[in-house]
């Protein structure tokens, strides 16, 4: 169940205290922030970010059912209340109107993307870079010996 994370160090770190969007575009800082928030047990909004993600990558033909699935897993009162998201109604009446389109494209879920995003920038990115977690990288300390909480990296 632990994993070892050990090919970045405090050069890295700096990078990913200076932009959220340097961390998560680090394998290894998106993944020590994912076992962050797995530890705090909020890591639903980095999910669904990494799902938007992923299916802005897809092949067209893909799209529709991974945007149905995408809003089904974070966006619905049927979501699991672990992996529900907390987006304003507007938002959210958005983002299902572009789901429900006949060929919803890649901007599909872009405001949702866009809203969550700055709720990590604001909260859970800013306890992170407090964190004993990542403390210990910044300043190299014991880093070889670092563990996640987890065996599966995003």
């Amino acid at each position: 169940m632990w994993t070892r994370i050990t090919s970045a160090g405090p050069a890295d770190a700096q990078k990913w205290a200076e932009s959220f969007t340097a961390l998560l575009s680090s394998k290894h800082g998106s993944s020590l922030y994912h076992s962050f928030l797995r530890g705090e047990f909020s890591n639903e909004n980095l999910e669904f970010w990494l799902a938007v993600e992923d299916y802005k990558n897809s092949k067209p033909k893909d799209m529709a059912a991974k945007a149905q699935q995408i809003y089904k897993d974070f966006l619905t009162v049927q979501a699991s209340k672990k992996q529900q998201v907390n987006l304003d109604a507007e938002t959210r009446a958005i983002t299902l109107a572009n789901v429900q389109a006949d060929s919803p494209d890649q901007h599909a879920f872009d405001q949702a993307q866009r809203k969550i995003q700055h709720m990590m920038e604001r909260d859970s990115y800013q306890r992170f870079l407090k964190s004993d977690l990542f403390l210990q990288v910044i300043n190299g300390k014991n880093w070889k010996r670092l563990l996640s909480f987890s065996s599966s990296l995003p």
